[in-house]
């Protein structure tokens, strides 16, 4: 017979073996990426058709910065920047071409050679998983399997899926085009699944088979991105609504919103179901600002959007909760930039991270905020740099979608718009966002003092992350007859 202090002092070791062990295991982190996610997009960010209600709840529990913004207003550099914690302009990345051009390459967005926040993730013991639009490398140079990812689902060749509906592709393109647009790993699908909720189903079977162990999943939505399309009974009930006097008109996008949200709600509920609620951190982010051509959703107050270095194509929005740190509803009105996060999800796992990374990166660190809303950070200005890639490059294009830099240093931000061969001008805007956040009244022709500082301040920039020169975007686009 087995004394009942042995049972008794067993009980306690076990006890106390399941409590240390709980408390070792590193946190979770789900990253949720949306695609052209515009800062007002959501019912809690103010828009005025949009029904969000999964990620609105969300956001009550968490921390959201009022001033986040993208790395690039556009995706490619914008999401090499997340998985390196860099400038895009550091890693050459100024456009949608190759590396420090703006013609396209061989497929290699991002050099290999970085340090991603996958492979640090997965240096670390942690089960690491891409879902969805990853745009950054072809497979084979720099797709997710190559940059740190161990699992890779449902990602295209593409910056886009040809269609949101099975097959996801479109059948009206060429061959060579479907092979690129069309999103793989959905086989088993049928014509009543929407490309959203599939990633979404995606998520969270793989929450659920990995649930005991330490996992990064970095879910990337193709929404809300073009093509837009949502299912019918989603349009008809926006199309129902009075939208004339709505900022938000557009009926399939909003459908398509609505189904962003059913698929995020999804995966915040196989969080929960799985018992993970406690020591999971959920990110939820945009690569950029809303898309305003054809009227697809409006940015206001902000001006412009995705493609521009406006507010409207670089503020976005940024949630995070972390369990046991951030307080539910708090916010932070620190203004903060994409790359930030790599460093800020080292700080939140305690994973280290590699060295060399760490001395390279832009980013800084956000854990000291996300513990108090009130704290600063130390940093002295955002900066942009962008050059269309010849292939987005148009002769007859907008002041505003052309090559530009900007700076944005306290309350002041300048922007540099570079000429081009086919009749835009150097030029400067000034703004003070202070007093002037829809980017209406070009101040500088009054201040050329405040331009120069700046300038400075720019230049300096530029050549300490060693950005590509305009001359040589310049030259390719002289090229274009």
């Amino acid at each position: 017979m087995i004394p009942p202090f042995t049972i008794v002092l067993s009980t306690v070791i076990l006890a106390a073996a399941v409590i240390t062990s709980d408390a070792a295991r590193k946190p979770n982190v789900v990253f949720i990426l949306a695609d052209d996610f515009g800062y007002t997009d959501l019912g809690c960010t103010g828009s005025d058709l949009y029904q969000t209600p999964n990620i609105d709840g969300f956001a009550k529990q968490s921390q959201y910065f009022s001033k986040a913004h993208s790395s690039h207003p556009t995706c490619s550099p914008s999401r090499a920047a997340l998985m390196t914690g860099k400038y895009p302009a550091r890693l050459g990345i100024v456009s949608h071409g190759k590396p420090g051009g703006v013609r396209n390459g061989d497929g290699t967005f991002m050099y290999p050679r970085e340090h991603t926040l996958a492979e640090s993730m997965r240096d670390a013991g942690y089960t690491t998983a891409h879902i969805g639009k990853w745009h950054v490398g072809m497979d084979g140079k720099a797709g997710p399997k190559e940059q740190g990812f161990q699992i890779d689902i449902a990602s295209n060749q593409f910056c886009c899926p040809g269609s949101f509906f099975y097959p996801y592709f479109d059948k009206k393109q060429p061959a060579r085009r479907q092979a690129v647009d069309k999103v793989p790993d959905l086989e088993d699908r049928g014509p009543g699944d929407h490309l959203t909720e599939c990633l979404g189903d995606l998520a969270s079977k793989f929450i659920a088979e990995h649930k005991d162990e330490p996992f990064f999943l970095n879910l990337c939505y193709y929404a809300v991105h073009t093509p837009i399309q949502a299912e019918k009974d989603k349009v008809a009930k926006y199309k129902k609504i009075d939208r004339s006097k709505k900022r938000h008109r557009h009926p399939a996008y909003a459908g398509l919103v609505e189904h962003l949200d059913d698929s995020v709600g999804q995966v915040l509920d196989a969080i929960e179901k799985n018992g993970l609620s406690d020591n999971t951190i959920v990110i939820f982010f945009s690569d950029n600002g809303g898309e305003i051509i054809n009227n697809i959703t409006s940015n206001h107050p902000f001006r412009n959007g995705k493609g521009t270095q406006y507010l409207g194509g670089v503020r976005v929005p940024l949630f995070i909760k972390w369990p046991g740190v951030t307080k539910a509803g708090s916010t932070s009105e620190v203004p903060v930039i994409g790359h930030d996060l790599y460093p800020t999800i080292l700080a939140m796992t305690g994973v280290p991270g590699d060295p060399k990374q760490n001395d390279e990166m832009d980013g800084v660190n956000l854990a000291p905020l996300l513990k108090d809303p009130s704290a600063s950070i130390d940093r002295d200005a955002l900066h942009w740099l962008r050059y269309p890639v010849v292939f987005h490059y148009r002769k007859d294009q907008p002041l505003e979608r052309g090559p530009c830099g900007t700076i944005i240093k306290g309350d002041w931000k300048l922007m540099q718009f570079f000429p081009t061969p086919h009749g835009l001008k150097a030029s400067y805007q000034l703004y003070n966002l202070k007093n002037d956040i829809g980017e209406q009244h070009n101040l500088a022709a009054s201040m050329p003092e405040k331009i120069e500082g700046l300038k400075r301040d720019m230049e300096a920039w530029r050549q300490s992350v060693n950005a590509p020169t305009y001359e040589d975007a310049y030259k390719e686009y002289e090229k274009i007859k």
